[in-house]
């Protein structure tokens, strides 16, 4: 069964957020409530460009990952949703599990669907692996 109090989801946000300072210290965490934000930049590789990205995270709900600088928003042919935020995972097939680090799972996830949108800016086709958005 997954906690729902207020005191396990604030002690879920502080793990997080010593354990992306200590292995991802150029993100930047900010906690607000019961959420973690994390912003900084990412270089998914030495040729490729910086991507300033935002996580979000609110226990036990999937994080929310957007890029903000460069703005990358909204195309059909992307791997991403309408909201703007990048689809990192099939959720309906694997939901969020409360066991899951944002270190282990996100952040590298995130760093991988940079190299992908990179390549589909070079070919125009989405070359990882995808899922139908709604």
């Amino acid at each position: 069964m997954i906690p729902t109090d207020k005191a396990d989801k604030y002690r879920k946000v502080v793990a997080e957020q010593v354990l992306i300072r200590e292995k991802f210290p150029f993100l930047h965490s900010r906690i607000s409530g019961l959420e973690l934000t994390c912003r900084g930049r990412i270089q998914p590789t030495e040729q490729s460009r910086s991507y300033r990205v935002e996580i979000r995270y609110s226990p036990w709900d999937s994080p929310e990952v957007r890029v903000i600088d460069p703005k990358i928003v909204f195309t059909k042919d992307a791997h991403m949703f309408q909201n703007d935020t990048l689809c990192l995972y099939d959720w309906r097939e694997h939901p969020w599990q409360k066991h899951w680090h944002l270190h282990q799972t996100i952040i590298p996830w995130t760093a991988e669907w940079l190299v992908f949108y990179e390549i589909f800016l070079l070919t125009g086709k989405w070359r990882g692996k995808s899922a139908i958005h709604k």
